[in-house]
């Protein structure tokens, strides 16, 4: 810490910066080095010292060679912060999240009025600082992913009061870029994406002019952190909804039925496909075909029939009903010729039903054999628990939570992971708001231990109650969906034209970096001594293995890092 006025600290990007406790010595940044086409983010925490200054408005520049986006940690309230079996100790309180994005190197301009002259920022995006709570902001470098040229880079931070223009603090800090670039990530990374919620969060109509602008800041930012597969409502998602009830339409696919023939309008999925594509998206998963937990009816499909638009299929259709069926086998093969049309087809994941248990095997494998083999040659997914449903050979990919995985490792084929806010115990990774940084960012080294292929969580931008109840505002209250998992139905936060990036999804994606450099390494040395690199470490990891403290985890990816250049310093560059 210095001694100007501002006190500050710079520290890792897994610490929490709580306004009433002194960040530890313990989470000051250390390790700074990263690869040419890496993120790299760290926080500087900050406060007025007593009896200096009560409050005041300051601004920042930032001295570097490197591009930098830079952000003010916002605070929301959790209401309920323990959680049984959850060793993340913290207690309830203001929690940091959300990034609200500022610039740095401001313009400035004085403005007199009749007693003294205030230096005005010309696009007004300023931070607070206090002297009886600590603030942070977050800095990311290279957050679009470019290959930047390896080397030393300092990063100075001056922070400056607006009323006065005087520079109050200031941090340096020394950055290296090692000369390696992480491989083009393989996971297929997914956090479903709920349009009905975007259109009551923002009161926009679904797909109408107003909703795309908001739709692409949200894919933007999701495929800026690593997400790269988007859920795609061609019917109505039927997910977290009561029996005999529904959520808002938002079906992409247009239906027409005519003397007893379907003909389909793909326009404005195709509209959908491009928009998300050109922001960052590669895959696409389409909505389930059938309803949650059972399998047991169709979703709410509507349709112009005869002229009249009207729902024509929901809770009242059986799954494996002829009518519904029929239905399906006019439909998939009009999708994917449109799909293979364009060349995407094989972009596409496919859902038959979500969560099914052992308790409705049967209805789930009526649902698939009503499929049929249209969908042969394609991914068909569902996450599920319990290996006994995959042992019936019914389901294709098996998307397995995370607690029930080993149950799955070596004995499936093509295995992918997801988690729901129940899967915080005994180590297991989550990154609700009441999970540490480390225990978020652990996820990237399991999933490369047990070759995980796909990432699937249930909450991008969920702000409805349990069941699709109510519209709730996650600034307010983070624990409306459920009050002992703050925050685990959404990772970012509703702006006025888009979202606000917040800094669990930042921290996830670096566990998915971690993943790409054991891959970078395993490409080095083979996947028998990467193995045996990670193992020399953490022991066994299972997705149980807790890093420990944030700064073992951040200690290994140092190691890895170091490890890399080494290999490369010996056989030439890659």
């Amino acid at each position: 810490m210095n001694e100007w006025t501002l006190q500050t600290i710079a520290l890792h990007s897994l610490a929490k910066v709580f306004p009433e406790i002194a960040p530890s010595e313990g989470d000051r940044l250390q390790l700074c080095s990263f690869l040419e086409n890496e993120p790299f983010s760290f926080q500087i925490a900050y406060k007025f010292r007593e009896n200096t200054m009560v409050s005041d408005t300051i601004y920042a520049r930032i001295s570097t060679g490197l591009p930098v986006s830079f952000f003010d940690v916002g605070f929301v309230p959790v209401f309920q912060a323990s959680a049984p079996n959850l060793n993340d100790k913290y207690r309830a309180g203001l929690f940091p999240d959300p990034l609200f994005e500022k610039k740095i190197n401001p313009k400035i301009r004085q403005k007199r009025f009749p007693s003294t002259t205030i230096f005005v920022e010309d696009d007004g995006l300023h931070i607070s600082a206090q002297s009886d709570g600590w603030r942070c902001v977050w800095i990311t470098i290279n957050e679009q992913r470019k290959k930047l040229k390896a080397g030393m880079y300092p990063l100075t931070v001056e922070f400056f009061a607006q009323g006065t223009g005087d520079k109050v603090g200031e941090e340096t800090v020394g950055l290296k870029i090692i000369p390696a670039s992480l491989p083009k990530q393989k996971l297929k990374y997914t956090n479903w994406f709920h349009c009905d919620c975007l259109c009551d969060a923002h009161a926009v109509e679904p797909f109408d002019d107003r909703f795309w602008p908001v739709f692409a800041d949200y894919v933007k930012k999701a495929s800026l952190n690593g997400m790269n597969l988007l859920l795609t409502p061609c019917f109505t998602p039927p997910l977290d909804t009561p029996v005999g009830k529904e959520r808002k339409t938002v079906q992409l696919v247009g239906v027409k039925l005519e003397n007893g023939e379907y003909r389909f309008d793909f326009s404005l999925l195709e509209k959908y496909i491009s928009v998300a594509k050109k922001n960052g998206i590669e895959y696409f998963e389409h909505s389930h075909f059938f309803s949650q937990w059972g399998a047991s009816s169709a979703p709410k499909i509507m349709a112009t029939v005869n002229g009249r638009y009207q729902q024509l299929f929901g809770w009242k259709d059986a799954a494996w009903g002829k009518k519904y069926t029929a239905f399906l086998h006019a439909y998939i093969p009009a999708l994917l010729a449109f799909l293979k049309q364009r060349g995407w087809d094989k972009r596409f994941v496919f859902h038959i039903s979500d969560e099914p248990s052992t308790e409705n095997i049967q209805s789930y494998r009526k649902a698939r054999e009503a499929v049929g083999n249209l969908l042969d040659g394609y991914v068909v997914g569902d996450a599920l628990s319990h290996y006994e449903i995959y042992k019936e050979r019914i389901v294709q990919t098996p998307i397995v939570c995370t607690d029930h995985i080993h149950d799955f490792y070596g004995r499936a084929n093509h295995l992918w992971a997801y988690y729901t806010g129940g899967q915080c115990f005994d180590g297991l990774s989550n990154r609700k708001l009441n999970c540490s940084g480390e225990r978020n960012r652990m996820i990237g080294i399991q999933m490369y231990m047990h070759e995980i292929e796909g990432f699937l969580h249930w909450g991008y931008n969920f702000y409805y109650d349990m069941l699709s109840q109510g519209v709730a505002n996650p600034y307010i209250n983070s624990c409306f969906y459920s009050g002992g998992n703050p925050g685990t139905s959404y990772l970012v936060y509703p702006a006025q034209n888009g979202c606000v990036q917040s800094i669990r999804q930042k921290v996830f994606y670096e566990g998915i970096n971690d993943m790409r450099a054991l891959l970078l390494l395993e490409k080095l040395i083979g996947k028998e001594k990467t193995r045996e690199f990670v193992e020399g470490y953490f022991g066994n990891v299972t997705f149980f293995t807790h890093p420990g403290t944030a700064t073992n985890l951040l200690n290994f990816r140092r190691l890895l890092n170091e490890k890399i250049e080494d290999c490369l310093a010996e056989g030439g560059r890659e």
